[in-house]
């Protein structure tokens, strides 16, 4: 029976529990508590309640009614990831969450979007939105 030399058999047991322990990772997605304070920020800025009417209107301009009534989120467009910011929409939402507005406005166009967590991007605690049906995950790499 072969048996790996104790240097090896110690290199590939690091290397097993590196590898499990960011399997916990799944596809950039954290747990809460590895998020950035900027992150945090975002995901309670996706609670605050908005009121929007939005009857095929660019979605450039439907980013800066959203980024008016909630102070301080800021919202990517992915145009490199095939997001159009001319693109139009429709959606009327009263009294909702932020993140129930970005639901209604991205399912009928196969948007979504994600939340950078990430100290080393310049846009950590963004809120990506992106080509698919994520809504709400949060990303460490882009």
């Amino acid at each position: 029976m072969f048996q790996l030399p104790r240097a090896a058999a110690l290199s590939l047991a690091i290397a097993a529990f590196v590898f499990l322990a960011g399997v916990s990772e799944v596809h950039g997605q954290k747990s809460t508590d590895k998020l950035t304070d900027k992150a945090k920020k975002t995901q309670d800025a996706l609670k605050s309640k908005v009121s929007v009417e939005f009857s095929d209107t660019i979605l450039k301009e439907a980013v800066v009614e959203l980024k008016e009534q909630v102070k301080g989120v800021f919202i990517q467009l992915d145009t490199k990831g095939g997001v159009s910011q001319n693109g139009k929409l429709s959606y009327t939402g009263k009294d909702v969450t932020l993140a129930e507005a970005l639901d209604g406005m991205f399912q009928k166009n196969g948007l979504g979007y994600v939340i950078i967590s990430n100290k080393k991007d310049a846009y950590d605690g963004a809120i990506l939105v992106k080509q698919g049906k994520e809504r709400g995950t949060v990303i460490s790499t882009r």
